[in-house]
């Protein structure tokens, strides 16, 4: 390839690149979320003070805390899934469509594994049943 070519490749790429930055990732960062939710503080905002990532994503449920809680806690990978696209997020395995009674139990120190490996995931910092999920 030429000099030339090469310069309207990475130009083409810096546009790309640029208006995902611009347009997209700002309102993939907030992704169902309202400005109200975006600004409120949120359970373990103290646990970091300067995070390196920051993002308030929101679904709304129309069901009562009691009934989203045992869904939340049974979370996470060679668990219950994680209720999204299993080929992408559970290597192929279906998430879970019941509540799993093994599941129920949620301690601070405990691990919601991301990934497979024995420590690859998240510990839970705080777990307010029915509140809040601090991982």
């Amino acid at each position: 390839m030429e000099f030339i070519q090469w310069v309207g490749v990475a130009a083409a790429l810096a546009g790309v690149v640029g208006i995902y930055i611009v347009f997209y990732r700002p309102r993939q960062l907030r992704w169902g979320a309202t400005d109200e939710e975006v600004a409120r503080g949120m359970p373990g905002d103290e646990v970091v003070a300067r995070p390196v990532f920051n993002a308030t994503r929101a679904v709304t449920v129309n069901a009562r805390p009691e009934e989203i809680w045992p869904w939340l806690v049974q979370i996470g990978f060679g668990r219950a899934g994680w209720y999204s696209y299993d080929i992408l997020d559970n290597l192929g395995r279906h998430s879970s469509e019941e509540i799993l009674p093994e599941h129920q139990h949620l301690e601070p120190g405990d691990l919601i594994p991301l990934g497979p490996g024995e420590a690859s995931g998240l510990y839970v910092k705080e777990a307010r049943p029915n509140k809040s999920m601090v991982w």
